[in-house]
């Protein structure tokens, strides 16, 4: 009996000590995960999918970690059922109403992937709700507002735009939130080239890349960058592309991003046409290749294109009606802390 007693209680301790050595490698495998959503989100993606079925060994808090983790990864990606089964997913557990960073960095993940996915009116939704929460983190709010900003532009809405924009620029102002301050800029700039106010789009957009390279974040020089060289073409500023063109192109190209890639093919031959070249049919049928390429994942980017670019190159029988539409699944009803 004394044997048996000891026999199972060895056998208990060895079993948790295999539990814990499993969680403490899936908790690395998280970390890797981590590491990799800026830079590789399929890698991600990959690793978050292959130990998903053993993260009940993990903490709650690490467990919905996990889960945000992939829903980045997944809306970077544009992997539309694989967000709706994460979104279901954190969305299933109680203990999210009390995790309130997590809750409203689901609804901000939702609302940027519905917003480019074509659904400006439901992400504005999910950003008001973000918005309604007890958020203490101040990087929090000034993200929903910059989104919610972003979708209210897609609707036309500009005044009001401008307004979450304003909200957003003085609370990063009052952090010193450098990154968040650029971002700022570059929307703006880019509402002002949507409204063709070049000099003030010209001022935002410079202030955005310049503060970009200070503190060393490719990604916003890149984004300002893509939006000085469009502004270029629309001014007829000539002297502007070529300053830019080598540097922003070099950056575009080593970041692995094919959208971006996509975006500068459609810039490069608007320049070629502004000095006269005439395209080849070959030319435009790869041109609206990279078209359909990033409306896939942005319809902001998509119209930023359509609208000004593609008849000068001869493209033209592209809707420039926007052609946002109701979002037809039935996730945001499982929502139920945004409910009026």
């Amino acid at each position: 009996m004394a044997h048996s007693v000891i026999a199972e209680s060895i056998a208990e301790s060895i079993a948790e000590s295999i539990a814990e050595s499993t969680a403490e490698n899936l908790l690395d495998k998280l970390s890797e995960a981590e590491d990799y959503l800026r830079v590789q989100p399929s890698v991600s993606s990959k690793i978050l999918k292959q130990f998903l079925a053993q993260i009940g060994q993990l903490s709650i808090n690490e467990q919905l970690r996990w889960h945000q983790n992939l829903l980045r990864a997944s809306i970077a990606l544009n992997q539309m059922k694989q967000v709706e089964i994460t979104v279901r997913a954190m969305l299933a557990y109680p203990e999210l109403e009390q995790e309130t960073d997590k809750f409203v960095s689901l609804l901000s993940s939702l609302g940027i992937f519905l917003r480019r996915t074509g659904h400006p009116h439901e992400s504005i939704w999910l950003f008001n709700c973000g918005l309604r929460q007890p958020i203490k983190n101040k990087n929090q709010k000034i993200s929903l507002l910059i989104s919610k900003g972003t979708s209210l532009s897609y609707l036309n809405k500009n005044k009001q735009a401008k307004d979450s924009y304003a909200q957003a620029l003085q609370i990063a102002e009052q952090k010193n939130a450098e990154v968040f301050i650029s971002a700022i800029y570059n929307v703006l700039g880019i509402l002002a080239i949507k409204e063709e106010d070049y000099p003030l789009a010209k001022e935002y957009l410079i202030k955005a890349l310049q503060l970009s390279q200070r503190i060393s974040r490719r990604s916003g020089q890149i984004v300002a960058g893509l939006q000085l060289l469009r502004l270029s073409i629309l001014d007829n500023d000539v002297i502007l592309y070529e300053k830019l063109h080598y540097r922003i192109s070099r950056l575009i190209l080593a970041s692995d991003n094919e959208v971006r890639q996509a975006y500068l093919f459609w810039i490069e031959k608007a320049h070629q046409v502004s000095k006269g070249k005439e395209l080849s049919a070959q030319e435009q049928a790869e041109l609206l290749n990279k078209l359909k390429q990033i409306k896939s994942v942005s319809i902001g980017l998509y119209f930023q294109l359509v609208e000004k670019l593609a008849q000068p190159l001869g493209i033209k029988s592209l809707s420039v009606v926007n052609e946002f539409s109701d979002y037809q699944g039935d996730l945001l009803n499982y929502i139920k802390q945004c409910k009026d």
